[in-house]
């Protein structure tokens, strides 16, 4: 009987990580990988440190990244990075123009389980056939902006399944499930849901919702994104539509609304 090849050890050690499959240590070899002088005019760019570790210099800032965290680069921002030896970086591409967010400029995340399952399913989405029908850039967003596009004068229900559904709508105000699915998501009927808003906020969930999309698009709007950005970010794939909902809840355009914050700063 043929004898097994030996085990090689790696970094001086034949201690396999918690992750590695004993007999693997000798075969797997990912050298370190080194690009220079990177700039993405119309993306941003979230770069995912699956394994290892990678030295970056954003700006001329040095930063590191290690397994477990993130780097959001925001486009037209200028990087260029190492990825250690044996160490995976994942990069994640965003629409300049088609993403509104708070983010201003360049952040280290801590991926935890629920963005390591977004993250997944955003590359999943990115390189194969395999599309859950979700916009799950906007879930991303939502968990990894300093300052979240979050609403904090809304009533809120108190009964628990309307809770739920109007905690999950402040999380992501584009969330584009019907009455239906939201009342699923909570184990509930629609009758007690919407019975519960309408008791406990004095507003319906539909007048809930868009008063929701509407204070989250001003916050985004007062971070300089474009309108369009804007739009498909509360929900709303027709900016016109957008805009009319807009001015018929802060009584002015868009573009009035941001002029007026600009002259208050």
């Amino acid at each position: 009987m043929p004898k097994s090849p030996a085990r090689a050890s790696v970094h001086g050690s034949s201690t396999p990580g918690p992750d590695t499959d004993p007999g693997s240590l000798w075969r797997v070899h990912l050298p370190s990988v080194s690009l220079d002088g990177l700039v993405e005019d119309d993306k941003h760019l979230l770069l995912w440190q699956a394994r290892g570790a990678s030295d970056f210099v954003v700006e001329d800032e040095p930063r590191s990244l290690k397994v477990g965290q993130a780097l959001w680069v925001p486009a037209r921002t200028r990087h260029s990075f190492t990825v250690q030896a044996d160490s995976v970086l994942l990069p994640m591409f965003f629409e300049a123009a088609m993403t509104a967010t708070t983010l201003r400029g360049p952040t280290v995340i801590t991926v935890d389980r629920d963005l390591r399952t977004l993250f997944l399913g955003f590359i999943q989405a990115s390189y194969s056939r395999i599309r859950p029908d979700v916009n799950i850039a906007r879930q991303i967003l939502a968990l990894i902006e300093e300052r979240p596009v979050l609403v904090t004068d809304l009533p809120l229900p108190t009964t628990e399944s309307a809770l739920i559904v109007a905690e999950s709508l402040l999380f992501n105000p584009g969330d584009d499930r019907g009455v239906d699915a939201l009342a699923a998501s909570a184990h509930a009927s629609v009758r007690t849901i919407e019975r519960a808003f309408l008791a406990e906020t004095h507003m319906t969930l539909r007048r809930w919702r868009i008063r929701n999309r509407m204070e989250a698009a001003g916050i985004l709007l007062r971070s300089h994104t474009t309108l369009d950005a804007v739009a498909r970010r509360v929900g709303y794939t027709d900016t016109s539509a957008f805009r009319r909902v807009f001015k018929g809840h802060f009584g002015m355009t868009p573009s009035a609304y941001v002029a007026r914050f600009r002259a208050a700063r």
